[in-house]
């Protein structure tokens, strides 16, 4: 196709692209990895149940029939409340009562404020917060109390009440309510009593406590032996500010330390169980063992994972892969997948109560599942409970609990070398698509170039093209285009040397058959036999007419290449020769309009003379007698432009691109005396070209005429 009528069909998509347009299928290859790695996820998220389902359900037979970690005295019917009740904590070692903080820096339990009295004029001015856990077979303590005023034990007086004190109350595994008090007058060994009713105190030493004076107030730290608490225990503050009335002015407690059943519950982890929770425990599980009031037990474990540590022995593509995924995969991966959040907020580990489906499901005896948010919804927790059973009755449960974070971080992982992988072989065959394809397009156009330039705009063959030593298809068809292309040149030559060859085999019997007719009109013929005589010698004049025209084109056509150039006005020669067209043709009205200036063109005048010629003769055979042929020569830009214009019958639509072709004609029949074999526009062309010019021929508006126009630079 030529280059111009390609130009004219628009852009097209190319081979290249249509590979990539083909290729792009290539990219369902990470959309079903996607779907494969979502259902892996589904299957490991399914295993993970499964392994905390028997994490719990581990856990809850190895306490099954256990009294002496599930004690019956410690399961409480009676309504439990959270702010009087008391959660002491196992420490890892123990504490030297001395009235210092020091230890107690070092042990992992929070400082609780002591519950404000009813009727204080200033809870700031009195405060209290306290410490306590237990280690071995004692429970220790350790109020640190804000009292700018304290008022210490009178020795002259021996009444109860009569100081700043600490009053401890406790229910005993035997279900006895008894009641202690702790005062001092000064720093050092606190004073204890058994209160056995409002008027009768008597010295006790199971336990044992110090009294410290500090700036603003003063520390009590105290053990109590373990078989002294039961199922309840109380502490309450009392604080005198007149040491005349020993009034009370305040008294802060943790709970109601009057009674027995006001007292809040005791709950005292067991060491056993957090030991046997730990040993049976998974990674990055946490486990709660839980008595049947929902309190918690046992705690072991925890669900955020350590902080990652970097292998010192990985290897250096190792290390440029991870930095690759991190800079280029993971972005394009967090569009779609999440990366787990280990920075998640959520149970904390000295929580007192536990509550949720799954509990209630296991101290009813049934393995209960569920899955939750954490609060700040960055984890989600995936938990199991399994009831703990003493012979037919449940006793509590155990509560084990993992993130889904290990799962979401295999799965990223997962697709992440998934995805890699695809994308180096996606990228990778695209350029070797790209790669094959620009090869392949540069070979086509290539041989479509050769093609075109083997063919002139007149469909004259120039050349053929090189064949191509490639065994394929494309090799094929290049080979099979210049095989077409020389046979092509070899019957066009053929073609073109024709008409000199007819006319010069053809001019010898033309001159014997022109002498014998000039002979027969030396010889007295009859007057019939002189007017056959007259029709052979008619009918021989047109055949010397043909022959002279067809000799004509060929001898331009030979000629060319060797015509010298000259610079000469185009104004003049299209002057001289109109004014001999006035001249020859004398039934037609010739018009020249011509430009101001000279009309400067580089070529040969004569052949310009012919082409006019040409025009002329061509423009008077297609117009009517008395008509006006018109020709114009206008400058535009560096351009000459000649046209020719006559009245007459319109050029039919499908012969204005084939009119200036050889042997090409418009007559339906003779138009004048002489043959016409196409010859003349096809010159009016060659002489065009000769000097850089195109010619063109269009019907004039109303399909009154024809308009030829030549331009030279």
């Amino acid at each position: 196709m030529p280059t111009a009528e390609r130009s004219a069909g628009g852009l097209r998509p190319g081979l290249r692209l249509k590979l990539l347009l083909a290729a792009s299928i290539l990219l369902l290859i990470p959309l079903l990895g996607f779907f494969y790695v979502r259902a892996l996820e589904d299957l490991l998220l399914k295993g993970q149940a499964q392994g905390v389902i028997s994490t719990a359900r581990a856990v809850g037979t190895a306490l099954n029939d256990r009294p002496s970690l599930f004690r019956s005295g410690e399961v409480y019917p009676f309504a439990l409340a959270q702010e009087s009740d008391l959660k002491i904590d196992n420490l890892p070692v123990p504490v030297t009562v001395d009235g210092l903080a020091d230890d107690w820096a070092r042990q992992p339990v929070a400082p609780r404020a002591v519950g404000a009295g009813a009727g204080a004029p200033d809870t700031r001015a009195f405060s209290a917060r306290y410490r306590i856990g237990r280690y071995g077979n004692a429970i220790y303590a350790l109020f640190e109390v804000s009292d700018p005023k304290v008022v210490l034990r009178d020795p002259d007086r021996d009444g109860l009440q009569t100081s700043d004190r600490l009053e401890v109350a406790v229910v005993t595994p035997d279900d006895e309510f008894l009641r202690f008090t702790l005062d001092a007058r000064g720093s050092g060994r606190a004073s204890v009593y058994l209160l056995m009713s409002d008027d009768e105190q008597v010295p006790d030493t199971r336990i044992y406590g110090i009294f410290r004076l500090v700036p603003g107030g003063y520390l009590v730290e105290m053990r109590l032996p373990r078989s002294l608490v039961g199922p309840r225990l109380g502490f309450a503050l009392v604080n005198i500010d007149d040491p005349e009335t020993l009034l009370p002015a305040m008294t802060i407690a943790t709970s109601d330390t009057s009674g027995k059943d006001r007292l809040g519950a005791v709950l005292v982890p067991s060491p056993e169980v957090s030991e046997l929770v730990s040993r049976l425990g998974r990674a990055r599980a946490r486990i709660w063992v839980l008595d049947v009031n929902h309190r918690v037990i046992a705690q072991a474990g925890s669900l955020h994972a350590p902080p990652a540590q970097a292998d010192p022995n990985q290897g250096l593509f190792t290390r440029l892969w991870e930095a690759a995924a991190r800079l280029m995969v993971r972005p394009i991966l967090r569009l779609a997948m999440s990366e787990p959040n280990e920075d998640f907020q959520d149970i904390a580990p000295g929580t007192y109560r536990l509550e949720g489906r799954e509990i209630d499901e296991a101290l009813a005896g049934a393995t209960g599942t569920r899955r939750r948010l954490t609060p700040d919804s960055l984890a989600v927790v995936l938990s199991a409970a399994h009831p703990v059973w003493q012979e037919d009755k449940v006793v509590g449960a155990v509560l084990v609990e993992e993130t889904t974070n290990d799962v979401l971080a295999l799965r990223n992982r997962a697709f992440e070398k998934l995805f890699a992988a695809l994308m180096i072989v996606f990228v990778g065959g695209i350029a070797a698509l790209l790669v094959f394809a620009t090869r392949l397009s540069l070979r086509i156009r290539r041989l479509r170039d050769e093609a075109e330039n083997s063919i002139d705009p007149n469909g004259r063959v120039l050349g053929t093209v090189g064949g191509s030593d490639a065994g394929d298809e494309l090799g094929d068809l290049s080979r099979s285009f210049a095989d077409i292309l020389r046979r092509l040149q070899q019957y066009t030559g053929y073609l073109e040397t024709l008409a000199g060859r007819l006319s010069h085999e053809l001019r010898t019997p033309v001159a014997v058959v022109r002498s014998s007719l000039d002979n027969l009109k030396q010889v007295e013929l009859p007057d019939d036999a002189r007017i056959y005589l007259q029709r052979a010698e008619q009918g021989l004049t047109r055949l010397t007419t043909i022959f002279a025209r067809m000799s004509e084109a060929t001898r331009l056509e030979q000629s060319l290449a060797s015509v010298e150039r000259e610079r000469f006005d185009l104004k003049e020669v299209v002057q001289g020769c109109v004014a001999g067209y006035r001249l020859a043709h004398p039934g037609r009205r010739f018009v020249f309009d011509a430009g101001p200036g000279a009309f400067t063109v580089r070529g040969a005048p004569d052949l310009v003379a012919q082409m006019l010629d040409k025009l002329a003769a061509n423009a008077v055979e297609f117009s009517a007698p008395g008509s006006t042929i018109r020709f114009e020569l206008r400058r535009e830009g560096s351009q000459a432009r000649l046209s020719v214009l006559n009245e007459g019958p319109p050029l039919p639509a499908d012969m204005q691109g084939r009119l200036f072709e050889s042997m090409v004609s418009v007559r339906g029949k003779q138009t004048g005396e002489g043959p016409h074999l196409g010859f003349g526009l096809y010159i009016v062309r060659l002489v065009a070209e000769y000097h850089g010019g195109r010619v063109r021929a269009a019907n004039l508006a109303g399909g009154r005429g024809v308009r030829f126009e030549v331009e030279l630079p």
